[in-house]
């Protein structure tokens, strides 16, 4: 049986529920997080963001990462570090890690580039992102 894939008119939300709830899904992505970047990405896989001081650079960051990564999206990583040196990722082009020096000025670059996903572990810049942001959490 394959991955589910949305239906025609079928809004985000319902399909990522009913993606989450699928019984192949949970048996094959049994950890939530990893199961829901693959049910995002079978829904739109466009360009995806994280964070990366404690949202990438953790072990269930970076196997999130990866695993937008092997479904072929266009990931960023956008950091408010004033520098990006130290940050890197295999499958990630050097280009698309990006050091905005600020929150704020995160939040623009997210926009600017848009963005389809974003996941921080800074609640202020997931409200100041809408729709988009997705609060990580490494629990």
């Amino acid at each position: 049986m394959p991955i589910p894939k949305p239906t025609p008119n079928e809004a985000e939300n319902d399909f990522i529920t009913r993606c989450m709830s699928d019984e192949k899904m949970k048996t094959e992505y049994p950890d939530e997080s990893q199961r829901y970047a693959v049910c995002v990405m079978q829904f739109a896989p466009e360009r995806v963001s994280f964070d990366w001081d404690g949202t990438g650079s953790t072990k269930k960051g970076k196997e999130l990462i990866q695993s937008f990564i092997d479904k072929g999206a266009e990931v960023y990583i956008i950091t408010a570090r004033r520098s990006d040196s130290g940050i890197k990722f295999e499958g990630i082009d050097r280009s698309h890690i990006i050091a905005t020096g600020s929150n704020k000025a995160k939040v623009e670059k997210i926009k600017e580039l848009k963005i389809a996903i974003h996941y921080d572990n800074n609640k202020d810049v997931i409200s100041n992102l809408g729709s988009i942001g997705r609060l990580f959490s490494n629990k």
